[in-house]
């Protein structure tokens, strides 16, 4: 009976390691799932401050072009 309660603790700590190692494994491909999801998400929020700019930066010369020099 000895044994087997042997068997059974070296089964379970083998086990325990494998899934420690999962863990590990795991959190690693969650770390730099993150950082691309955090570098894409700047990125769209780069995108949307520069449309903005370029945005205002048209409206302005539209309305340059179409401004009479002395006219009010």
């Amino acid at each position: 009976m000895n044994s087997s309660i042997e068997e059974l603790e070296t089964g379970l700590k083998a086990q325990l390691s494998s899934l420690a190692s999962e863990i590990r494994s795991s959190e690693e491909t969650l770390i730099r799932t993150k950082e691309g999801y955090l570098k894409v998400q700047g990125a769209l929020e780069i995108l949307a401050i520069l449309k903005d700019k370029v945005e205002k930066d048209e409206a302005d010369s539209l309305t340059a072009a179409l401004t009479v020099p002395g006219v009010d």
